[in-house]
């Protein structure tokens, strides 16, 4: 007779190589996160100059040198220790985390994955302390010689780990993805120079001396740092600046959308969002914004510890961050000078770029109109983005903004240097006019000439009109001595039922008149030429968009969207120069007048600096 077999225990404790191992797949994705990692370490000892070497797009060699405090050698000796870190001593610091790393995992992550070698130097010692880890295992802690600060090499990134290091992309997109890092931190740290050397030659740098505006000149280029205005807005101890960049600098990517939180660079959906919404209206759907924003929160009322990577965050008071936001970034964009250059179009053409995108934009997500006041009698706009309602301040917000200072922009005669986006009040509009097809406004100015797109033009009048009257409660209703009837499918007709009540409130008066009959009984009376037809298909398509119910506000939006465009002045149509100058002065007094409701741009500005390099005189 056998003896049963004794079992075999199934749980083990995993050894601390192994757990380190498994760490740094969460922190160690590529060499750029040991860039990452390293630099905010430097950082947060206090560092004024940090220069960063990297061979085979860092793969090879990530080595990070600082002037920063420095570490003693008995901090060196738990410097590799899995969740050893100066930065934190009770659970009551997660509270109000202000440094940049806090969760001792990084170099520990890197030693079980890499051959590291840290050396350490105090200001008050003549000499300092290295030590070594290879794979998780340390040696002891020896005596050496250096200057003051740190320095931290990472060697064969993933040499015993080779299916992750068989992962790893060619050394200039790694290397692309480490510069990208750097470039954020340089822009978040203003007062801390960088150098990153690549293969022994140096491939960025900035000056401890340069000011934000030079980091991103130095960074992106002249072109953009010209035209970026500044932004500066407050609410409480919260603080939002840096710059924004008109529409056209607009990018299919996100890549220049560099946020700071208390020179955190991250990349969180809640700030991505707000400048998102900060530009509806001005940027053509598909396109992404370009902007350097620094936000400044108490660090109690922010959560950094939810991803390993520190790369998102959790604030404690979501929705008024968010609408402080919101208001902030409108009304710094309103501010870009949105008209579009015309020696850009001259140049696109001659490269023959494909710009289709330009010449189908879709209707921006639409948000709400309806003028409330928050608890502190301030007038707001409540508007739904995903499923949330946000309270975004309207330009008469408390919120205080950095309006001086902006850019100077070549534009129309006197026009204001602060406001590039206005019509200036100083221009007299006397012409001469020029009507191209019956479609294109001409008129000169004292630097140029620009081309005015009359449709776009009177469009976005037309709905900046009604959407204040809506907001107002003002919007007067021409009733049709007949109603006009629209044949619809049954669906559509349930669809838009229950409507009826939203749809008064924007002017359009309609009721069901059978099961697949909808009857219009009125529509606002500052439509010219109504296409009734067309507004109620309009809304039967927004009701069937993206399988789901819009809400009561973006139902309103969208039905002025369709109004104002049907019933604005068309191409085609001839237009006298009384009549071209009064839609002129109109646009004159609204704020919004550089882009249709589309987003498409409603003018085009030629230079004389542009003619002249169109005709190569310069």
């Amino acid at each position: 007779m056998t003896r049963p077999v004794a079992p075999v225990p199934r749980i083990a404790v995993l050894s601390e190589v192994v757990r380190n191992q498994i760490a740094a797949g969460e922190v160690v994705e590529r060499p750029a996160s040991i860039v990452k990692e390293l630099v905010e370490n430097s950082l947060d000892a206090g560092a004024r100059r940090i220069v960063v070497d990297l061979e085979e797009g860092g793969a090879q060699l990530v080595r990070v040198s600082d002037d920063g405090a420095g570490l003693l050698p008995e901090d060196l000796a738990l410097a590799f220790e899995a969740h050893a870190t100066s930065k934190l001593e009770t659970p009551d610091d997660l509270d109000h985390i202000a440094s940049l790393g806090f969760r001792g995992e990084a170099l520990a992550s890197m030693g079980s994955v890499a051959r590291c070698h840290l050396f350490a130097r105090v200001a008050d010692s003549e000499v300092g302390a290295e030590i070594r880890v290879e794979g998780g295992r340390a040696q002891a802690v020896r005596e050496a010689g250096g200057a003051v600060g740190a320095i931290v090499s990472v060697r064969d990134l993933f040499y015993n780990t080779p299916a992750r290091r068989r992962f790893l992309k060619r050394p200039a997109t790694e290397l692309g993805h480490c510069l990208d890092i750097v470039q954020r931190l340089a822009m978040a740290h203003v007062g801390v120079g960088f150098v990153v050397n690549h293969g022994g030659k140096r491939v960025f740098d900035v000056e401890l001396e340069m000011d934000l505006l030079a980091r991103i000149r130095r960074t992106y280029g002249a072109e953009l740092a010209d035209e970026l205005v500044p932004l500066e807005s407050f609410d409480g101890d919260t603080r939002l600046a840096g710059y924004v960049a008109p529409p056209r600098f607009s990018r299919r990517d996100t890549q220049r959308q560099l946020w700071f939180l208390n020179g955190r660079s991250l990349r969180d959906k809640v700030l991505t969002r707000a400048l998102r919404e900060g530009y509806r209206g001005f940027l053509v759907e598909g396109r992404q914004p370009v902007a350097v924003l620094a936000l400044s929160v108490d660090p109690s009322k922010v959560d950094v510890n939810v991803h390993p990577a520190k790369s998102e965050v959790r604030f404690h008071d979501q929705k008024r961050l968010f609408g402080f936001l919101v208001g902030s970034l409108r009304e710094a964009v309103r501010r870009t000078d949105m008209a579009t250059p015309g020696m850009s179009l001259v140049e696109t053409a001659m490269r023959r770029e494909e710009r289709a995108d330009l010449g189908q934009a879709l209707l921006p997500n639409p948000g709400a109109l309806p003028r409330r006041t928050n608890a502190a009698g301030e007038p707001i706009e409540v508007r739904e983005v995903e499923g949330r309602a946000y309270e975004i301040p309207l330009p008469s917000h408390g919120a205080t903004s950095l309006a001086s200072g902006a850019p100077q922009h070549a534009g129309a005669a006197g026009q204001s240097a602060a406001d590039p986006g206005s019509w200036a009040p100083q221009d007299d509009l006397r012409g001469p006019f020029l009507q191209i097809d019956k479609t294109y406004l001409v008129r000169a100015l004292p630097d140029g000439f620009e081309i005015i797109d009359q449709h776009a033009l009177h469009e976005r009048l037309t709905f900046e009109t009604l959407k204040r009257e809506v907001r107002e409660g003002k919007v007067e209703v021409q009733r049709l001595l007949v109603p006009e009837l629209v044949e619809l499918s049954r669906a559509e007709v349930s669809g838009l039922s229950g409507r009826t009540e939203e749809l008064a409130r924007v002017g359009i008066e309609l009721a069901v008149f059978g099961p697949t009959t909808v009857a219009v009984h009125g529509l606002p009376a500052r439509l010219r030429r109504p296409d009734v037809p067309g507004l109620v298909g309009d809304l039967v398509e927004l009701l069937a968009r993206g399988g789901r119910t819009p809400g009561a506000d973006e139902v309103q939006e969208e039905v002025l969207h369709s109004a104002a465009c049907r019933s604005s002045i068309m191409a085609g149509d001839a237009l006298s120069e009384g009549e071209i100058r009064a839609l002129l002065e109109r646009a004159r007094a609204e704020e919004t007048d550089q882009t249709c409701p589309h987003a498409r741009p409603t003018r085009v500005r030629f230079t004389l600096a542009d003619l002249e390099k169109a005709f190569h005189r310069r």
